[in-house]
């Protein structure tokens, strides 16, 4: 796919100026060949510094030759930058030799929008008013007695630190890592149940994201960012490499079948396992 590298899908900000929270539009197209399978950024890719809103999808206009595809993306944003820029992906699908499936991204021309203040400037000189009424003065305040409290306060916390703190800081990662494992399972649940009831290639590809954004904490690696090809080369996820190429074809080649519950269920017992591996070790002084 070199005539591939030769596309550039194009971005723009249909505004100049945005005010903080205020919904934003940006309209993204893609001229390319008609023979090539393209997928355009959703809700679940990062659009930071901007929040993702709402999307709105212009029919693909096709003829024998090319294809072109647009997307209104309604975003806002929370950050304080005076310039705010944005450049999106366009994934180009693809089958290597091996049959698996892989990607080629191609990022947009960055375009930038400028943050309207909503506080004007202060002027430099302020009319300030007398006033010569009365005002009560408080007692001063007794700061040799603050600092000692404070100082026999901190020496405590210094104690407790050195006799329990690594003891505290252990179980305040299990705590959170059976939190975090607790809410994965619920949503997971969710996630396989509407799979039963609406399969299809974006409930697929949904559940897949859910179960690389959990792994990704738990294991502390960029799985989001990864192909399964990637996925499978790392040592403990080497058992689940027939589960992980039958979803891709759920989603790159929409090839659906009764057993695709099952593979998402292996993928769901793996990560329970992997879970429990990692609470053993923190729970035992390693963080592996």
């Amino acid at each position: 796919m070199a005539h591939a590298q030769e596309l550039r899908p194009s971005g723009k900000f249909v505004q100049d100026t945005v005010k903080i929270g205020e919904p934003l539009q940006y309209a993204f197209s893609f001229h390319y060949p008609a023979e090539l399978e393209v997928v355009f950024p959703d809700e679940n890719y990062s659009f930071l510094p901007f929040e993702y809103v709402d999307r709105t999808f212009v029919p693909t206009q096709t003829d024998s030759v090319t294809s072109r595809d647009s997307v209104v993306y309604t975003i806002t944003t929370f950050e304080l930058d005076t310039f705010q820029s944005l450049a999106l992906p366009i994934y180009i699908i693809s089958t290597n030799e091996e049959g698996e499936a892989d990607s080629i991204v191609i990022y947009a021309d960055s375009d930038s929008v400028y943050l309207q203040q909503l506080i004007a400037q202060l002027p430099d000189s302020l009319d300030l008013k007398e006033n010569t009424a009365y005002l009560d003065t408080p007692l001063q305040f007794n700061y040799p007695y603050f600092l000692i409290g404070l100082g026999i306060l901190v020496a405590l916390l210094l104690i407790v630190y050195l006799l329990f703190g690594e003891k505290i800081r252990r179980q305040w990662q299990l705590r959170r890592l059976r939190k975090n494992h607790e809410q994965f399972q619920e949503k997971f649940a969710r996630q396989l149940e509407q799979l039963r009831q609406s399969p299809g290639k974006e409930q697929s590809e949904e559940t897949l994201v859910l179960w690389k954004r959990y792994m990704e904490r738990l294991e502390r690696a960029p799985y989001t960012k990864m192909t399964t090809k990637e996925i499978t080369k790392l040592p403990e996820e080497q058992a689940l490499k027939d589960d992980l190429r039958a979803i891709d074809r759920s989603i790159y080649g929409q090839h659906l079948n009764g057993e695709l519950i099952g593979h998402f269920q292996h993928l769901e017992k793996h990560t329970h396992h992997r879970y429990e591996q990692r609470y053993r070790n923190i729970k035992h002084g390693s963080n592996r």
